[in-house]
């Protein structure tokens, strides 16, 4: 690509190429103008150095890849709205509070992954509409979670160790679709949700 096109491109996929093997392209930095990034199945193992000059950068998917943690620049990037992790070896540790704190963040995906909870700040995310933490390790949902997280549409907790959902739920009065699937539920309280389309609790 030529280099004058650079600060140009608004979208970049680099799925698949390997960068266990590879060197991550520096040239990715002087696109300042991009808007989405997609890192499927390219191996990587950390965040690239060369995200924090995207500065313009609203969707960021990583998916299926081996990151263990998603530390770096998250939360320079102000206009992020989604960050698709899914399918990788988050832990707990891995995750930074402070992005949670991006005021346009949509939608956060980090199912398939190695959470023993809900990140604690994720109460911060407050524009939240898309939300799934499914095929974790989740066992226990805080009161706090769902009090701020007013504006979720679609939430997917399905294939985790959750007993019990908070009455707290019941604020999420424009939740559209739930997911519980295969969860060891004690009980739910589910009434009072207004614009429930679609539940799921057993498969």
């Amino acid at each position: 690509m030529a280099e004058g096109v650079l600060p140009f491109v608004r979208g970049l996929d680099l799925t698949k190429n390997d960068f266990k093997k590879l060197d991550f392209p520096k040239r990715v930095a002087d696109m300042p103008n991009l808007r989405w990034l997609k890192l499927n199945q390219t191996g990587l193992e950390a965040l690239p150095d060369e995200l924090s000059h995207l500065m313009k950068l609203e969707h960021l998917s990583l998916k299926a890849n081996s990151l263990a943690s998603i530390h770096g620049d998250l939360s320079t990037l102000s206009h992020l709205r989604v960050i698709n992790a899914r399918q990788n070896q988050l832990k707990n540790s891995g995750i930074p509070g402070d992005i949670f704190g991006l005021d346009d963040l949509l939608t956060i995906d980090f199912s398939h992954n190695q959470l023993k909870e809900v990140p604690p700040e994720l109460e911060n995310a407050k524009s939240l509409i898309v939300l799934s933490l499914s095929h974790n390790k989740i066992s226990t949902l805080s009161n706090q979670l769902f009090i701020n997280l007013t504006d979720l549409i679609y939430l997917d907790l399905g294939n985790n160790l959750i007993e019990s959902i908070p009455p707290q739920l019941r604020r999420l009065v424009d939740l559209q679709t739930l997911i519980l699937n295969n969860n060891p539920l004690l009980h739910a309280q589910l009434r009072q949700l207004p614009s429930l389309t679609s539940c799921t609790l057993f498969t």
